[in-house]
């Protein structure tokens, strides 16, 4: 588990307030009257209440103080109480912490370097879902996914991220309720791609809309087969590389008519050493000598880094994620939930980015 020293200096050493400050003015959210908590000072408590559960309002306030980047100080006769926090929480809203954690991840993903293949940065893309209190309204909300007897015990917000896969920093994030679809939820990542990205993906990713709008952005995919996907063999380029047609359903052209009627792609076969599935991979990545079966076979299981990163975040960031404390969040409204897990994704990226630096030190 990380040492909670650690993670507030990764904060105050990588969270510029100059940033807090422009996604508030970007969302209208910036403080217009001199309060106790200001909305600066309530971007850097929600951020804290999510890495420290077991720590109560008042605690974090402590913590707040005493960090590098002190925005108040607070006398025990002044010190806010648990309401006054949780009014100031309400007036921030989700918004400013959504957009403060987008900029963080642009600039310091601009400031790192990840794994490059043949100059595509490569990043990975995949869904998991987050446990939430089970109160009324994260129930009527989130909803909770069916189990052998019922329901499950808790509410669960479902959620896909991309990383980047050398840092394992997070590039974006959507959230929804437990019945959003991820595909649905990826479609909304596709804005965050470019012609200098490969994306890992897993085998419930490959809907031809999703990934053909990955091509339109100029990005390359690696994603994984279905079986029952059998496309049209068009070219041998080695044993387990061809180039195949792959028939696009009607299904999917008659709402996405920019679609065509099928679409050669690269195809590549192997097992893994030791293994016994087989495994599919369909790659834009057309070209064998520039990229090779064997290189591309080994890179895709470089996406499983998207596992590590959820289980980092739910297991060891916030220590919170084990058998006898099962919920990630402590805000018992599906705002607050939100608002709680992107700035559990800022904490997550600050430690990030000071683990990558330090990778680059001791490298060089």
């Amino acid at each position: 588990r990380l040492e909670s020293d650690f993670v507030v200096e990764a904060l105050a050493k990588e969270l510029p307030t100059a940033w807090i400050s422009q996604a508030l003015w970007e969302c209208g959210r910036q403080s217009r009257r001199k309060r106790l908590l200001s909305a600066a000072t309530t971007v850097w408590i929600v951020i804290l209440l999510g890495l420290f559960r077991r720590v109560s309002y008042l605690n974090l306030l402590e913590k707040l103080d005493g960090a590098l980047w002190t925005l108040a100080n607070w006398r025990p006769q002044s010190a806010p109480s648990t309401t006054a926090l949780t009014k100031a929480r309400d007036r921030l809203g989700v918004e400013p912490v959504k957009c403060l954690f987008e900029i963080s991840a642009t600039k310091w993903l601009q400031n790192t370097s990840g794994l490059v293949v043949g100059g595509l940065r490569v990043f990975a893309l995949d869904g998991s879902t987050y446990k939430t209190p089970d109160t009324l309204v994260n129930r009527t909300h989130f909803k909770k996914p069916g189990a052998s007897r019922g329901r499950a015990a808790y509410p669960q917000m479902r959620a896909v991220t991309l990383a980047d896969v050398g840092t394992r920093l997070l590039r974006g994030a959507r959230k929804g309720p437990y019945s959003s679809c991820e595909i649905q939820l990826a479609r909304e990542l596709l804005p965050l791609m470019d012609k200098a990205q490969l994306v890992l993906l897993d085998r419930h990713f490959l809907a031809y809309d999703f990934l053909w709008g990955i091509r339109q952005r100029g990005a390359a995919f690696l994603v994984r087969v279905p079986r029952n996907i059998r496309p049209r063999l068009v070219r041998r380029l080695g044993p387990g590389d061809a180039l195949v047609e792959v028939a696009i359903p009607r299904s999917y052209r008659k709402t996405h008519p920019d679609l065509p009627a099928a679409w050669v792609l690269r195809q590549i076969t192997y097992r893994p050493h030791g293994g016994k599935e087989t495994f599919r991979l369909f790659t834009t990545l057309l070209d064998p000598s520039a990229f090779k079966k064997a290189e591309l076979a080994a890179l895709y299981h470089q996406r499983w880094e998207e596992e590590t990163i959820t289980d980092e975040i739910k297991t060891h960031l916030c220590e919170c994620a084990t058998v006898n404390r099962a919920v990630v969040f402590r805000s018992r409204t599906p705002e607050r939930v939100e608002q709680e897990w992107y700035a559990l994704l800022i904490a997550y990226n600050a430690v990030r980015k000071v683990m990558a630096h330090c990778q680059r030190v001791f490298a060089g």
